[in-house]
């Protein structure tokens, strides 16, 4: 019910309030040039950005860094990426990207927040947004696609494959 530029802007709150995970799997990875790009990007959204509800850092500055999660570094460590899952809410994943969906989540300043009823419900605003900036996609591929399932799974194994070269 809110319009596309509130939902953007609270889709840039909560990437911005991510940035922990992001850094540190930037230098679990051994790319510290880019954890630095990602504090700076940090700092400007979260000042001149006013909490990262919008985006200066990349508007203007060109930083920009490509987003890193757990999953990406144990994949850049060599671990394989398992067999593929399509897990209720979380959506396509393969075992290694769900193992390290469990350091991303201790990485998550929102999980240190109390009570747990608070924590839920921001949980919930960011994923009904995410859900509401993205509500079309799996209708497109349904309808370009013979087979749904199979045309998600490549996809998502490409994209995964892309993220953990990067």
């Amino acid at each position: 019910i809110a319009p596309k530029p509130v939902r953007n802007g609270l889709d840039n709150f909560f990437y911005n309030l991510t940035f922990p995970g992001r850094a540190v799997n930037d230098l679990l990875q051994a790319k510290v040039k880019r954890a630095g790009k990602e504090a700076a990007q940090f700092l400007v959204n979260s000042t001149v950005g006013v909490l990262g509800f919008m985006t200066p850092a990349q508007d203007r500055l060109g930083l920009n860094p490509p987003s890193e999660d757990t999953g990406q570094s144990f994949g850049t460590w060599g671990i394989p990426r398992g067999p593929y899952l399509v897990l209720p809410v979380l959506g396509p994943s393969h075992t290694r990207h769900t193992v390290g969906r469990v350091g991303d989540y201790f990485l998550d300043p929102i999980t240190y927040l109390d009570p747990v009823l608070v924590r839920l419900g921001i949980r919930s605003v960011d994923r009904i947004n995410q859900t509401s900036l993205r509500i079309g996609d799996y209708e497109a591929i349904k309808e370009s696609a013979l087979d749904p399932y199979t045309a998600v799974k490549d996809g998502y194994y490409q994209r995964r494959s892309k993220q953990v070269r990067e």
